[in-house]
């Protein structure tokens, strides 16, 4: 395996106007060129304890260059009687999952198996303790942009209900829909109150409401159930001077212009697998800062470092122009990436930090 330079990964070239990292991810967002590209990895745990080996670090966001921070505030797993039992972990909604090192896992069960709120009890946003350390992580990142996860929303109701429950729950028990999604709605207006304490510059929302070809539900049921909420959501975010980030994978280009319409600012992450990022670009980049775009399903696996440097420089030229573009993979990084392709993409990266050498 070819060795990239500790060097070229870990040293953040200078530039003339030396803004912080926080600043230039504020001015993509603001659709500003500067002279640097902003980009973040995200990788599943088994990743970042191969890069710790390779680094010999503990903070993998410093020796990568990441410009942003994501602050998880899940609690421990004794938090509101979480519990652990044979790999299977129970949360505090009631949720059971069968864990995994790559990512949470799946769920088992799902405690809601009926459409039936009488006897369900949704957790406290505002109870001790849920936050706690919260504000020492934070506080190591000042330069930085530091954006916190919220919470799942239509996700949730789904792991509560099962997906084929709570889709044919949009027909059969609106009612009940409309109620569950109060429910987590409430929870997650209580979070951002909580995370708005602490000095952030963005919250994420997290929801998948597409597949590689479409929604998973009609437009139309998403204009009913999904976006006057969302709206509420990202009104709490944006009242409280953060930035509204949200998380969900797919082809959500039929949803775009509601996204935009209630005030979104960033969408993450784009896989160029589900939707056509230069048409993106064209049709909402001056009203979008759309994050991602390096495909995790072909390059990332199968290409060579060269491939790799050579797409990183080809959607810089596609998708930096005028601001609203933060460089990422499609989708978090697997443990099936090789790890000279991901020091390859960061290299890339980090070259293409001067805008005006590619996009001039």
């Amino acid at each position: 395996m070819k060795n990239f330079p500790q060097s070229t990964i870990n040293n953040r070239q200078s530039t003339i106007n030396k803004m912080t990292p926080k600043e230039i991810v504020i001015a993509a967002i603001k659709h500003t060129e500067t002279s640097q590209i902003p980009y973040h990895l995200d990788f599943t745990p088994p990743v970042k304890a191969m890069l710790q080996q390779y680094f010999h670090v503990e903070d993998i966001d410093d020796a990568l260059g990441n410009y942003l921070r994501w602050i998880s505030w899940h609690p421990s797993l004794d938090f509101q009687g979480k519990k652990s039992r044979n790999g299977i972990i129970t949360d505090e909604y009631g949720v059971m999952w069968h864990s995994l090192p790559e990512n949470r896992g799946y769920p088992v069960f799902h405690p809601l198996q009926k459409a039936d709120l009488f006897s369900y009890q949704f957790p406290n946003p505002y109870a001790p303790g849920r936050f706690a350390g919260a504000a020492e992580k934070i506080q190591r990142y000042h330069d930085y942009f530091i954006v916190a996860w919220c919470g799942d929303f239509f996700e949730r109701a789904h792991f509560l209900r099962g997906l084929d429950n709570i889709l044919i729950d949009l027909y059969e028990h609106p009612q009940f829909v409309h109620d569950l999604l109060d429910g987590i709605l409430a929870f997650n207006l209580g979070n951002i109150e909580q995370l708005s304490r602490f000095p952030l510059d963005g919250i994420f929302l997290s929801d998948d409401y597409g597949h590689q070809q479409g929604l998973l539900m009609s437009p139309v049921q998403w204009r009913q159930f999904i976006k006057p909420r969302l709206l509420m959501l990202i009104q709490k975010i944006k009242g409280k001077g953060l930035y509204a980030f949200l998380h969900s994978c797919g082809n959500v280009a039929e949803i775009l212009p509601d996204l935009i319409e209630i005030g979104l600012d960033v969408l993450h992450p784009i896989q160029p697998e589900a939707m056509d990022i230069v048409w993106l670009k064209k049709q909402y980049g001056r009203q979008l800062t759309f994050y991602g775009g390096i495909s995790t399903q072909r390059t990332l696996i199968h290409s060579s470092a060269e491939e790799i440097k050579r797409e990183v420089r080809t959607i810089i030229q596609q998708m930096a122009k005028g601001g609203g573009y933060i460089l990422g993979p499609g989708i978090t990084l697997q443990h099936d990436i090789p790890l000279e392709n991901i020091l390859a993409f960061v290299e890339a990266a980090k070259k293409g930090e001067n805008l005006l050498a590619f996009c001039s």
